[in-house]
């Protein structure tokens, strides 16, 4: 019977195979290493560079509307470009600031205060198409802010590597880059949890958008505060008889604790309910061609007055009222709600965000004044836009920053 030949034995063939493949295997781990790194890095370079952009953007609703409004007040046009371009550096140096500052509580891989270049830092305009662009080729009120972070030799440093320096290769360059834009709408209603920075007073609507238009009170008369912003007496009339008046903000007749409360502390949620249940707002769902329903008073009491007084520059939303007749056809039969005493009622129709500029015994004045207000629920929301008369509502009021890069 024949046999096979006996397999001799062959001794230590793996450990050379292994300590041959042992090289790439922990090239390949080395890589993953670093490779894991800098995918890390950049993320959290990536998320402080969104978080720089949303500060900044964050800073540009403040200006917007005095920008707009200042060619409409009646100065020479050399004046005109001289106030918006003081406007619009201040706007874009607080933004930069910001931005800058947020940057600064972002990491990115083994630095933990990020520094963004002031180069590095860019405004322009975006669209409702979302098409962005950078100024000075975009030459109004930017609406974006665009801010490139960089671990680089420029800013940062760049990133080092951990076991690709045998290689060769001991740091890589990284960038990110974000952009965030301002958005605008017509406050519709306000969050269950809100406490609102709401006027318990009213204007007309009519008088407001004339105002925007022209800079001008009903009487004609033009008024400014001591940065040559167009101001607005909206207490007391100045032509109209009843075009002003004291507002419940929570459809009861008030006193003046309560009223005073809302003007020091803002409005609650709890009160505001109150005009939920009534079908007051949301204003989509009220609809304005409804008899007056709001309840206020045709009159504004001294203690509100104070109240106004102790808040000077402190910003507002100002409900705006649909009179019962606007007088164009005959002035004498004005009449902006129905009722008398504290069981008068308007129709509100908008809140506009304003400042108050003084308020004493005889007068309340206000400027228009954009802001982000978060207790608001804005209806429209759209990119911030130049505003036209039509528009000016929601030039006032604006809505948290989107990215939009």
């Amino acid at each position: 019977m024949n046999r096979m030949p006996a397999q001799r034995r062959r001794r230590g063939a793996i450990a050379p195979l292994t300590a041959i493949l042992l090289i790439p295997l922990l090239g390949m781990i080395a890589f993953a290493i670093d490779i894991g790194w800098i995918t890390h890095s950049q993320n959290e370079l990536q998320s402080a560079a969104d978080a720089a952009a949303l500060a900044g953007a964050a800073q540009l609703p403040g200006n917007w509307a005095s920008y707009y409004m200042i060619p409409q007040n009646g100065q020479t046009p050399l004046q005109q470009a001289a106030d918006q371009k003081a406007l619009l550096s201040a706007a874009e140096g607080s933004a930069s600031s910001y931005a800058k500052k947020y940057a600064g509580y972002n990491r990115a891989g083994d630095v933990d205060s990020l520094t963004l270049l002031d180069s590095d830092i860019e405004f322009g305009f975006t669209d409702a198409s979302g098409s962005y662009t950078p100024a000075p080729t975009f030459t109004g009120y930017p609406n974006t802010v665009k801010v490139t972070l960089r671990r680089d030799s420029s800013a940062n440093g760049p990133l080092g590597l951990f076991f690709a320096r045998v290689l060769g290769c001991d740091s890589v360059d990284l960038k990110a880059t974000a952009a965030a834009t301002t958005y605008t709408g017509n406050v519709n209603g306000f969050q269950p949890t809100a406490r609102a920075r709401i006027l318990p007073m009213t204007y007309d609507v009519n008088h407001w958008n004339n105002f925007i238009a022209t800079g001008k009170s009903p009487d004609g008369t033009a008024t400014t505060d001591s940065d040559g912003n167009p101001t607005l007496a909206v207490y007391p009339s100045v032509k109209f008889s009843g075009n002003f008046g004291e507002l419940s903000l929570d459809q009861t007749t008030d006193g003046s604790s309560t009223v005073n409360g809302w003007v020091n502390g803002g409005v609650s949620a709890r009160d505001l309910q109150q005009e939920v249940n009534r079908g007051l707002l949301p204003l989509s769902s009220h609809n304005p061609a409804t008899p007056p329903d709001w309840q206020g008073n045709p009159g504004l009491r001294d203690t509100t007055i104070q109240a106004a007084a102790q808040n000077v520059g402190q910003g507002y939303l100002l409900p705006l009222f649909k009179p019962v007749n606007d007088g164009v056809a005959n002035p004498s039969l004005y009449q902006a709600g129905v009722g008398s005493g504290s069981n008068y009622y308007y129709t509100i129709v908008q809140f506009v965000g304003v400042k108050i500029v003084n308020a004493n015994s005889s007068l309340v004045v206000v400027e228009p004044v954009s802001g982000i207000y978060p207790d608001t629920v804005l209806s429209g929301l759209t990119v911030a836009t130049p505003p036209t008369t039509s528009t000016w509502s929601a030039a006032t009021t604006f809505g948290a920053c989107k990215l939009t890069q």
